[in-house]
């Protein structure tokens, strides 16, 4: 079922007060450490596959940034990094992010936005266009138009550059239902649209992107993650699409 804008603004809406509440705290869970581990090191160890030449130069949008684990993964390889997140708090903690890292607003900047609201300032701003990398982690399951915002993100590309989506496979059983409550063990039921993604479905929404040279890769180490009263296993994937060279409209 298509989702409509007001669906769409809702869940964004439900997004950034929920992210804006864990600002402060997310990152301290042990669960988020561990999660936040995996996904640094692969990203890390895998800069070629996404595409990329190692070495510095690179412009990285990092997507629904949060604090900016990917953009502290990719810095070493990367000359521009932008982030944009629908959380105030979130943004406040990549700029802090920069800062530990030395870095100059130059190098390392991040603005509120969404690049699926018109007239947005991350949507309208030419300085987030043209990246060699585009990455979104752990944040697609959030996102009430999945395929569009793989659109929106595949526009912001430099030709031949790279798009990345991290998140989870759907899981074999879905976890149990729970009432949504803030149980401080609770990760934002009432913020999530699905459980995962599967590879044919990733696989199709970068092709209606415009993305070819699909890749999907799972990470070796399973996930714990909350879910009410329980824990569920998960496991992360990574999904990597490429825009054309001969893309013009950037």
């Amino acid at each position: 079922m298509a989702t409509t804008m007001a669906e769409a603004k809702a869940i964004a809406e439900l997004n950034r007060e929920w992210f804006d509440s864990l600002a402060g705290s997310l990152y301290k869970l042990d669960w988020v450490r561990d999660l936040v581990q995996q996904i640094s090191i692969f990203l890390r160890e895998n800069v070629e596959w996404i595409g990329q030449p190692t070495g510095s130069g690179l412009r990285v949008l990092d997507y629904a940034c949060g604090a900016g684990i990917v953009s502290m993964a990719l810095a070493p390889f990367a000359s521009v990094l932008r982030g944009i997140d629908v959380s105030d708090g979130m943004v406040e903690q990549y700029n802090a992010t920069a800062r530990h890292l030395g870095l100059s607003p130059e190098q390392m900047r991040g603005i509120r936005g969404s690049l699926l609201e018109e007239g947005d300032v991350a949507a309208d701003d030419p300085e987030f266009t043209g990246f060699h990398i585009a990455v979104t982690s752990m944040a697609l399951h959030h996102i009430a138009d999945p395929a569009t915002m793989i659109k929106k993100l595949a526009e912001r590309l430099a030709p031949g550059g790279s798009l990345v989506i991290v998140d989870f496979v759907t899981p074999e059983s879905p976890p149990p239902d729970q009432p949504h409550h803030h149980h401080h063990h609770h990760p934002a039921a009432h913020t999530i649209t699905r459980h995962g993604f599967s590879e044919k479905e990733m696989s199709d929404m970068f092709a209606d992107a415009g993305l070819s040279d699909f890749s999907f890769r799972l990470h070796p180490e399973t996930s714990k993650v909350p879910w009410g009263e329980t824990w569920v296993t998960q496991r992360v994937f990574f999904a990597r699409g490429k825009a054309h060279h001969d893309n013009h409209e950037l």
